[in-house]
């Protein structure tokens, strides 16, 4: 099958998405529509529309999907809570499907469960259910294909938190989050690395591959996920000089730092970081001494583009668009998975 590239780009970056790039991807999701009063709310600007039509023209098959949520989003639990808050926000947001003739929705609920209410779980069923339904009548009226996809939490927790392994039935395909595996964490490391390090500390296993393995395990066929790829990066400041900062302990947790554009212009080469490759996990990571950095580059990527093709997986999908201003790894994604 031929292997789906799918991006996030956000709303006031649409701009970032060249003629050039739009031709490579399948499938672009515009992030984020949040939760207002249970409904999805996202209202576009006629700059965003000629942009949305810019694209289209650059690439008639590119579906483009409106994210709903997104990581800082919480308003899905409480929306879904009762059948009719679920028929709202449902048939809102394929409202907005329809207003803006998208071709789907990317249904963002990160983390079903953090509220405490362990009835979330059979409620991010219900609403991947819905979801299917409206789109499939939407489809029988305009004859046009709709698609239903998510950004998938990587981890026990995200197993633990749904019906995963049975919900997949309703979507297209799932963005599997195989980044930003070390965060809210003291203790400096990877956040997107492929395998495990063999670095002593880590504070939990938290690679792709693991989370990948168990996603198929709890029941998800792996050609429907796609794995993630990180434009941006996590530091970690006062970081002891041992193993070049590699799993140690801090006394602060980690923040975001700069994007892969930054990186590669100022970091790698023009001030005082080393660059490091861990090759056990592959992964690189930069360090100042005190300083440490955790993200993906061009070597990273390919791996992983190279582990989804060699696993028959879905793809590969990036979280941010404008954060690659120099299109390295999103030509390194494309060339990959197309080669």
């Amino acid at each position: 099958m031929n292997k789906y590239f799918a991006g996030y780009v956000t709303l006031n970056t649409v701009w970032s998405v060249t003629d050039t790039q739009a031709r490579k991807l399948t499938h672009l999701n515009l992030a984020f529509a949040p939760m207002r009063g249970g409904e999805t709310f996202m209202e576009l600007s006629d700059r965003q529309l000629l942009e949305i039509a810019r694209l289209r023209k650059a690439n008639p098959r590119l579906a483009i999907l409106v994210s709903t949520g997104g990581g800082g989003d919480r308003g899905h639990g409480e929306a879904t809570s009762t059948p009719e808050g679920l028929d709202k926000l449902t048939a809102s947001t394929v409202a907005l499907v329809e207003k803006y003739d998208l071709d789907g929705i990317d249904c963002d609920w990160e983390f079903p469960g953090d509220t405490g209410i362990p009835e979330e779980k059979y409620q991010h069923t219900a609403l991947f259910a819905d979801y299917r339904k409206k789109l499939d009548v939407l489809s029988e009226k305009t004859g046009k294909k709709y698609w239903l996809t998510t950004a998938a939490g990587a981890g026990e927790w995200y197993l633990n938190r749904t019906e995963i392994g049975i919900s997949h039935q309703y979507l297209d395909f799932i963005n599997l989050m195989t980044y930003d595996s070390n965060t809210d964490s003291s203790i400096a490391g990877h956040h997107t690395h492929l395998y495990e390090s063999k670095v002593p500390g880590c504070p939990r296993i938290q690679s792709a591959d693991h989370n990948i393995r168990i996603m198929v395990e709890a029941g998800v066929p792996i050609e429907k996920i796609l794995i993630g790829v990180a434009f941006f990066s996590h530091r970690w400041d006062q970081v002891p000089d041992e193993n070049h900062g590699l799993y140690q302990p801090t006394p602060f947790k980690n923040m975001y730092g700069p994007n892969y554009t930054e990186i590669s212009l100022k970091y790698e080469d023009h001030m005082d970081y080393i660059k490091y490759w861990d090759a056990d996990a592959c992964a690189p990571y930069l360090y100042n001494g005190t300083t440490f950095i955790s993200y993906d580059d061009p070597r990273s990527v390919q791996l992983k583009c190279q582990y989804a093709l060699d696993h028959n997986m879905g793809g590969a999908f990036y979280w941010v668009h404008h954060d690659d201003a120099g299109s390295v790894l999103f030509d390194t994604i494309y060339d990959c998975l197309n080669k």
